[in-house]
């Protein structure tokens, strides 16, 4: 079976660093446009007027499709900002279920998408209550009913952790009804835990790593050709508490300085670790998580470079995952402003061709 390679673009990086031109039609199977949000009734909403379509963002991303005849893209719904809320009650009910999913068909054939992302984040949780683990099945099953009369694809991105997926999931249903399940095999460890940590170990000694979270899928009844492991193209940094002790699991005092493009406390572009490790940030391998760090001062930030993503590959491989997904496609120097224009993504299609 082809391998998949998927990745997310962050709609609001057209005003910054990757204009929805910019992004090569060819590195990717499906290209993800994020985020459209939901209304109280059901419907969806258009959460960037200006973006989305007066500059054209939803026409311009489906137009690299003209490049790429084989390229499918899809449009996410939801995301982190918009919460569980508004999610649970539309799922809640028959007729608030039909809504969304009349309004998700509308806007696939206005917009010219192949089909839905669903992003909620998460069921029975942030906002949400206990019956939304059985709702998501029901509004599934709908949704896969209505989407197949038309052939569009219907994906979601999940929580990987075992502690969100068991409250959230039915994940025998969810494999069922979704064409692909976006594993977010990422965000382990953030300056909250008040130490420092990789961003996504592939092995640890505890359960916050990719290989856990995979084989805890897989092991709840997860379809392996239905699951694509998730990388970030990005970094979790945090300020040490002191600065001689920089190993991973050292004592820090919160988010790392923000930098110029991801103007964030606690996260760092690629592109950015990149000019970081070129002003002469030492670089440390973890050979027993498989993933690299630096740091330079009371500054660190643990990440995925070339040689950790092939790793991941390589172990997505070896348990038949369908592939991999990237969030996202705008912080993979889209600019090639370290020599080569995407390279997250070229190296996940090296790879895998292998």
């Amino acid at each position: 079976m082809d391998k998949k390679i998927v990745a997310y673009y962050g709609s609001w990086k057209v005003y910054s660093t990757c204009k929805i031109e910019e992004i090569d039609p060819f590195v990717a199977d499906i290209l993800i446009y994020a985020f459209a949000g939901l209304n109280a009734d059901g419907t969806l909403k258009v959460l960037d007027d200006w973006g989305d379509i007066q500059l054209q963002g939803y026409a311009k991303f489906n137009r690299l499709k003209e490049k790429n005849s084989r390229l499918k893209t899809l449009l996410s719904v939801g995301g982190w900002n918009e919460g569980s809320a508004n999610f649970s009650s539309m799922a809640s009910g028959e007729s608030t279920r039909s809504i969304f999913t009349r309004s998700c068909l509308s806007f696939v054939q206005k917009y010219g998408f192949d089909g839905i992302d669903l992003n909620w984040e998460y069921p029975c949780q942030r906002g949400g209550n206990f019956k939304d683990k059985d709702n998501l099945s029901q509004l599934l099953k709908e949704m896969r009913q209505e989407f197949n009369k038309h052939g569009y694809l219907l994906t979601m991105a999940v929580g990987a952790g075992e502690s969100i997926a068991d409250v959230s999931y039915d994940i025998p249903r969810l494999s069922q009804y979704l064409n692909y399940i976006f594993l977010m095999t990422y965000d382990f460890y953030t300056y909250v835990n008040g130490h420092t940590g990789a961003n996504a170990p592939l092995r640890s000694r505890d359960q916050y790593n990719v290989e856990y979270c995979v084989n805890y899928w897989i092991r709840q009844g997860a379809v392996p050709s239905k699951l694509l492991l998730g990388i970030g193209g990005y970094g979790h940094s945090f300020t040490l508490a002191n600065a001689s002790n920089h190993g991973i699991g050292a004592a820090s005092v919160g988010p790392g300085s923000p930098g110029p493009d991801s103007k964030t406390p606690g996260i760092l572009q690629y592109c950015e670790i990149l000019d970081l490790e070129k002003r002469g940030w030492r670089k440390e391998w973890s050979e027993e998580q498989q993933v690299p760090y630096c740091y330079q001062g009371n500054q660190w930030v643990g990440y995925d470079d070339l040689k950790s993503i092939r790793k991941k590959v390589d172990f997505a491989k070896k348990t038949r995952l369908s592939g991999i997904m990237l969030w996202s496609v705008d912080m993979d120097d889209p600019r090639a402003q370290h020599g080569v224009k995407f390279p997250l993504l070229n190296t996940v299609k090296e790879e895998i061709a292998l």
